[in-house]
């Protein structure tokens, strides 16, 4: 009698609990993975503790190998761009770090469910747990560096007020980009292999046409390159409190609106193909 109830009751415990991280579908495996942190949190800390096994330094080599790319680039590129270095440095700075991180992100979430085939074979959990478990990662890195970045916008005499605290939504927003690029270009390129390469080329491509290296002051009438690119304003809401200055209202727009977009069409990608993944692995 007991042997048949068990079965039974467990079941009803699972269906009680719709955030389980096991219990999902289609629908719900966004919601699901995002909010059960201790899961993915813990296998992307388990991911740096493995990257830095046996290192010294760890994570703080990625801070060393930034430092001096920003001393060496921002030294040259301020004079041939004839731009003032207490000004260019810190700008410089920031917006590698910032670049890095959403670079990485995009990269590495677009073949993130084909790393994550032995996991998705032998484990039911949301597919966006493997993206938030990359963000993760790379979010704990670029905390490494983005202290040094400040340090450096302070001591190139930049200061800040209350601006200060609007790094919070605007760092909240790019976690979030880094999750819906990750699930829609994740199912995109475990579906074509094709598409990998394709988004590396462009990522590589994007860095050139957002102002990280130069500003939009240099392209003068020309300035609605910077204006129309989504990875230059999300990049703004971080960086520009950061140098104690103020957030274009424009730059709120264009993230929000492409968090929003992004995420539906990850949603319904997700939606209608969350069945399909482990066939395509």
């Amino acid at each position: 009698m007991a042997e048949h109830t068990l079965p039974k009751l467990s079941a009803i415990a699972v269906a009680e609990k719709p955030t389980d991280w096991t219990t999902h579908n289609g629908a719900t495996d966004m919601w699901v993975a995002i909010i059960n942190v201790h899961v993915w949190s813990t296998l992307g800390w388990h991911d740096i503790r493995q990257r830095y096994r046996r290192s010294i330094l760890g994570p703080f080599w990625f801070t060393i190998s930034t430092f001096i790319l920003v001393a060496v680039l921002g030294l040259l590129y301020s004079k041939l761009l004839n731009q003032d270095i207490k000004t260019y440095l810190p700008y410089l700075s920031i917006g590698l770090v910032l670049w890095q991180y959403l670079s990485t992100s995009i990269l590495e979430g677009a073949n993130g469910l084909i790393a994550a085939e032995n996991l998705m074979k032998q484990i039911r959990m949301p597919v966006t747990t493997h993206i938030c478990r990359i963000v993760w990662r790379n979010f704990c890195i670029m905390l490494h560096s983005l202290p040094v970045v400040f340090l450096f916008s302070l001591a190139m005499g930049n200061r800040t007020g209350w601006e200060f605290l609007m790094i919070i939504p605007g760092i909240f927003l790019l976690l979030l980009t880094g999750v819906w690029t990750g699930v829609l270009f994740g199912i995109l390129c475990l579906r074509y292999r094709d598409i990998l390469p394709i988004v590396t080329s462009l990522v590589q491509v994007a860095f050139f046409f957002t102002p990280i290296m130069w500003t939009p002051a240099l392209l003068e009438d020309r300035s609605w390159i910077a204006d129309l690119n989504p990875l230059y304003h999300l990049i703004q809401l971080v960086r520009a409190p950061l140098l104690g200055q103020g957030i274009d209202p424009s730059s709120w727009l264009w993230a929000i609106g492409s968090a929003l977009v992004g995420f539906s069409f990850a949603q319904a990608l997700l939606k209608a193909k969350r069945h399909k993944l482990t066939y395509w692995l």
